[in-house]
């Protein structure tokens, strides 16, 4: 899912090479959004700092393939197929941030086992979501993109976006409800 450009031939060097101030800016954009999704598309927090490097490495070698403007899908569908292979050769293993939280300032006793529980939660919910359905979801709910940006970026139409989140939102209550009985706004039992 990216555009490529009809000016690049076999004898040009890679624009990164030529351009290392458009790499820079790709990178400066975008990178902690890269990193935010490869963790929220499961990949481990102990994995997700190489991951990302990975995903930009993979847009530095391709730089000259992707059309001015559209960098941000390129590493939108390379993080997205990067954190796929890497959940499946990890078999989800769940991120454990146990460490950044005892050095850490945040909250202390019960309140940071509930933030900790519902951030488990939340993985669980998402890791058994299909992947159409999750991706929209994570971009509108978690980081706050609006439906034309979803579109543009996952390069679907503004209809589908909006098909898919409001299914994304029935199935995470149908299945918060069901796997999660207490934590779900108080519901007991309801499938």
């Amino acid at each position: 899912h990216y555009a490529v450009t009809s000016s690049s031939s076999p004898a040009t060097p890679p624009v990164s090479a030529q351009d290392p101030a458009r790499l820079e800016r790709v990178v400066r954009a975008d990178y902690r959004f890269i990193w935010r999704l490869l963790r929220r598309f499961g990949v481990p927090q102990s994995h997700a700092e190489d991951a990302a490097q990975q995903v930009f490495l993979i847009v530095a070698e391709r730089l000259q393939d992707i059309a001015p403007g559209r960098e941000r899908s390129f590493a939108f569908g390379t993080a997205l197929r990067l954190s796929q292979s890497l959940r499946r050769r990890s078999h989800r293993e769940l991120p454990s941030d146990g460490a950044d939280e005892r050095v850490s300032h945040a909250p202390a006793g019960e309140e940071l086992l509930d933030q900790q529980r519902a951030r488990e939660h939340l993985e669980q919910v998402l890791a058994e979501m299909p992947l159409e359905l999750r991706t929209v979801l994570i971009l509108f709910e978690l980081e706050a993109m609006t439906s034309p940006e979803i579109a543009q970026l996952i390069e679907v139409p503004l209809g589908t976006v909006a098909s898919r989140l409001r299914r994304a939102r029935a199935l995470f209550r149908s299945l918060s409800a069901e796997r999660f009985p207490t934590a779900a706004n108080g519901r007991r039992g309801e499938p």
